[in-house]
């Protein structure tokens, strides 16, 4: 599971020969955007390892999804248990 969020933007690579100048087929460029203690930070993700950090940043997402569900039915037994007491 890795934090944050998986990011995909198209840009131009800057060099005035390449097929991206005239602003058709854009490059693909891959991040990673996390809190890293309390600031904002991106870090750039390899085309090769983009759907790894892709998969592994929507596990982390399921994961606390699911959390939070076991959370509210743990609150939903316990208000229930309180109220026969």
């Amino acid at each position: 599971m890795l934090p944050g969020s998986f990011v995909q933007r198209s840009r131009k690579c800057g060099k005035p020969t390449c097929r991206c100048a005239a602003g058709e087929k854009l490059h693909a460029q891959f991040l990673l955007s996390v809190l890293v203690e309390g600031k904002p930070k991106t870090f750039h993700v390899p085309a090769a390892r983009a759907d790894e950090v892709r998969s592994k940043v929507e596990q982390r997402k399921r994961f606390e999804e699911a959390a939070a569900r076991i959370a509210h039915l743990n609150l939903r037994r316990f208000l229930r248990r309180k109220g026969n007491q």
